[in-house]
């Protein structure tokens, strides 16, 4: 289904909102009042065939790292910082990987997306590519590594997830919940759904224990978020994977956040194409419109999707019977949905598809019961403390 075209006065909006914005950086930078830029580094992807490198330019607001923030104005500062970005619109940028170099001019918000063919030296899995500032003002712009995930011959299969309230308990169907989590909260207070790092890993190693297989995180989150939400990923051990976010605000497209999640189908669209040689396992939950568009994608790409995990969060009156139609029609299109309560059990039937080893099962059992614990110790101290 195509998206329809957003309406001229929002387009018009658009670009007056960047062309002002650019042209107040310039002025501010002549009259050496702006800060120097940043390149802030997304985690790529792509195979032996052709890989994208992702970066955003921005002015460097010099967030204060997370062990120096200690108090919850010092968390409502940062993320104000994090949401009022001034972006660097047509920045040029080289890319160096091994022996070879691109150049690429980011978009009207500073999102540089440059597509290349690896060089014949990269390796399945990790990879990093040096990312240098030519324009504007070079001048004592660090350089940055950017890291490039490469699917291998290894992979048995790729896993897209979904983040908020499938690996990270956000509130997201609470407005109120929602925005103290996204702006008052540090990822180092803020827990995973019990055992997902324990499953992600079993998955990421597969069958064998050595297939690498690639983990994508699609997420309505926006890219301002991005370092956030690495950061809680690297924190929990949670196997690292290219973030797919939401720039929110004015866009090309129209306004965001708003219009559904309508973007996720688009960004696993995309994955399904790049990654074309590979099936995929699809986990997210029941309070958005997850299943709704995973069983597009089932529909799509026949034959493509193992299995969609539906993590049971919110229980809205007919949402159950909703999922119910759902579920038969993905089996209908050839694949299997399960709503599941908890990580083991979504564990268990991996394992008994072959997909993941029974041994690891257990594992995702004991992070489970640690995880367990550590909420019900957190909630009780938050208890005590008001």
């Amino acid at each position: 289904m195509s998206r329809k075209p957003p309406h001229p006065l929002v387009r018009l909006a658009f670009h007056v909102e960047h062309n002002v914005e650019a042209w107040g950086w310039r002025v501010r930078r002549k009259l050496g009042l702006a800060r120097p830029p940043r390149i802030l580094p997304y985690r790529g992807y792509g195979t032996a065939r052709q890989s994208v490198i992702k970066a955003r330019v921005l002015e460097n607001r010099h967030v204060r790292p997370p062990w120096r923030r200690h108090t919850l104005l010092g968390s409502a500062i940062a993320s104000w910082k994090r949401y009022n970005t001034v972006e660097i619109p047509r920045a040029r940028v080289l890319a160096r990987w091994g022996e070879h170099r691109w150049e690429g001019t980011t978009d009207e918000e500073g999102f540089l997306e440059l597509w290349v063919e690896p060089p014949p030296e990269a390796k399945a899995g990790w990879n990093e590519v040096e990312l240098e500032l030519l324009s504007p003002s070079p001048q004592g712009v660090e350089r940055v590594r950017a890291p490039v995930l490469l699917a291998g011959p290894e992979a048995q299969f790729g896993v897209i997830s979904d983040i908020d309230d499938t690996v990270i308990v956000t509130n997201v169907t609470n407005f109120l919940k929602r925005a103290w989590t996204l702006f008052l909260t540090e990822h180092r207070t803020r827990l995973p759904f019990e055992g997902v790092d324990a499953f992600y890993e079993a998955l990421h190693q597969g069958s064998t224990g050595a297939a690498v297989n690639p983990i994508f995180y699609v997420s309505s989150s926006p890219w301002n978020l991005y370092e956030h939400l690495d950061e809680f990923l690297g924190l929990h051990r949670i196997p690292a994977g290219p973030l797919l976010l939401r720039d929110w605000g004015l866009s090309r497209t129209g306004f965001a956040p708003g219009g559904g999640h309508g973007h996720k189908l688009e960004k696993i669209r995309g994955l399904m194409g790049t990654l074309d040689s590979l099936p995929f396992i699809l986990i997210g939950d029941s309070g958005q419109e997850d299943a709704e568009h995973y069983r597009t994608i089932v529909r799509e790409f026949p034959g493509r999707i193992r299995c969609v995990y539906i993590r049971n969060v919110w229980h809205r009156p007919g949402r159950e019977k909703e999922l119910a139609f759902i579920a038969a029609d993905i089996r209908a299109a050839g694949s299997e949905m399960l709503t599941v309560d908890d990580t083991v059990t979504a564990a268990r039937h991996a394992a008994s598809q072959g997909w993941i080893r029974w041994q690891e099962v257990a594992e995702v059992q004991a992070h489970q019961a640690e995880d367990v614990q550590a909420r019900t110790l957190l909630d009780k101290l938050d208890r005590e403390h008001g």
